[in-house]
């Protein structure tokens, strides 16, 4: 177990800041292993940052090569990410962030569950806020991603009002979609397109409707979320077929097979992006259960969502993102850190804690580094994409939990609810600094000296480096330690 205490003696006491010796701790980071090939992940209960992070990072190798690709391998509209590129600003959630770059070619992989209405919406949605008729970037939907339907979030729902297992979905059906694959009966992208496409979507619709029946409820009669839309009805097949129909015909253009593309993009060293939906404390593995998601959010689920081509051990660099001074989370899980009050609210405020799929207020903790090292062992993290560091406020000190204790007994981080409501967090308190002044450094020795002992106490508390730093909410206001 590491002895965090012993690390903050080192770094509070001797001003040691092993991971901080040069402003650019990472120099060469990019050219190790494939180079130019990243991967990103949340690294503790999602809306860390993780869209501006692959979306600043697309930016950056657009500087020095003719393309990028962006790619997403899990989640669907359960996830939401806000980018800002030349001062257009939009939240996205099914499509990858960055979709508002030129020359990308954003890829919506295999083992995603995709919305098709949604998914349309977005899209009109971005082109309206570049106000064009073409995407800014390539957009490439894999013809093997599976569909999540309104039938899907109509089950989702009476799920909900049935049991206390999904208290903290979405509702965007995500949970259903997946099911489906479990239960070898999934409809893809290719269903969708195909020919036959009417006969599947009946037979799946009749499915689900024999299913919603057999829980006491109508499926005609129950309605579906729909982003930035009311609820919609989920009515007759004819009604569901219909809706279907010209969704259908928009994302033609899109759907296509990506094998061979993703085997060119390994071979001719293109770089390459992997956005990760949600985080790893939301994995179904390593999450505090029941309330995670669906799909794989570590790195190992790129392999598999691309068969085999894009291999993890390969990338330069697995990102994990953090926010510096606390962490956010909404849905039923009980958090042993969670802050209540003033300061709660005063974050909460400030770094706009809103759920971007949702609009749910964010609960508010305080850093836990038990169940932070815990996600970066188990994810296999390398390097920190720590967001945030202006959230600081002088007057208050930064409350971080270094342990655990049950019944005056030292306790370790587990991912299940029952041990966590049993465990007394043990904290200490460090210095802050006025988060104002971090909005202007440019690298990190421009950082006030208690951010800079604090990114060190947090990056060598979790045994991993610090690649990426964000001072501010704009995209300038990023320290690059590469």
């Amino acid at each position: 177990m590491t002895d965090f205490k012993k690390i903050y003696q080192q770094v509070y006491k001797k001003n040691n800041l092993y991971s901080l010796k040069k402003d650019k701790p990472c120099k060469n980071i990019l050219k190790n292993n494939r180079p130019n090939t990243v991967a990103v992940v949340g690294g503790a209960l999602g809306d860390e940052g993780k869209g501006r992070v692959t979306d600043e990072l697309t930016a950056l190798f657009l500087k020095n090569h003719q393309k990028v690709v962006h790619y997403r391998d899990n989640g669907g509209a359960n996830a939401g990410h806000t980018v800002e590129t030349e001062g257009v600003r939009i939240a996205l959630h099914q499509l990858g962030s960055g979709i508002m770059q030129k020359n990308a070619d954003i890829i919506m992989g295999k083992e995603m569950v995709l919305h098709p209405e949604d998914l349309v919406t977005e899209i009109k949605d971005v082109l309206k806020a570049c106000k064009s008729k073409k995407l800014p970037a390539n957009l490439i939907i894999d013809e093997m991603a599976f569909l999540c339907l309104d039938t899907h979030r109509a089950f989702e729902a009476v799920i909900k009002m049935r049991s206390r297992g999904g208290e903290g979905a979405t509702g965007r059906g995500i949970s259903p979609a997946y099911a489906d694959v479990v239960f070898r009966h999934p409809l893809r992208m290719r269903d969708l397109m195909a020919r036959t496409w009417k006969k599947k979507l009946k037979k799946h619709y009749e499915m689900y409707r024999d299913w919603v029946k057999g829980m006491g409820y109508k499926l005609t009669d129950l309605e579906a979320p729909r982003l930035g839309q009311p609820n919609v009805r989920i009515g007759s097949y004819a009604v569901f077929e219909k809706r279907l129909a010209k969704t259908r015909q928009t994302l033609k253009q899109y759907v296509q097979p990506v094998q061979d593309k993703l085997n060119k993009y390994w071979e001719d060293g293109t770089p390459i992006v992997i956005e990760k939906s949600q985080a790893l404390g939301l994995d179904k593995r390593w999450g505090v259960y029941p309330d995670v998601t669906a799909s794989n959010c570590g790195f190992d689920g790129i392999f598999s969502s691309t068969e085999g081509v894009f291999d993890p051990d390969q990338f330069s660099a697995k990102i994990a993102t953090i926010k510096a001074t606390y962490s956010s989370s909404v849905g039923a899980r009980r958090l042993p850190t969670l802050m209540k009050g003033e300061l709660a609210d005063r974050i909460r405020k400030d770094a706009h804690e809103y759920g971007a799929t949702t609009g749910r207020p964010r609960d508010i903790a305080h850093i836990d580094l038990p169940m932070l090292s815990f996600l970066a062992k188990t994810g296999r993290v390398e390097y920190l994409a720590i967001t945030h560091l202006d959230i600081s406020y002088p007057d208050t000190p930064v409350k971080v939990c270094v342990g655990y204790e049950i019944e005056g007994k030292p306790a370790v981080y587990r991912p299940d609810q029952e041990h966590l409501d049993k465990v007394k967090p043990i904290y200490i308190e460090l210095p802050a600094w006025d988060g104002a002044a971090t909005q202007k450094a440019k690298k990190i020795s421009e950082l006030p000296q208690e951010a800079q002992q604090y990114v060190a106490f947090i990056s060598e508390s979790l045994g991993v480096t610090p690649l990426l730093i964000t001072t501010g909410p704009k995209r300038h206001q990023t320290i690059k330690c590469f």
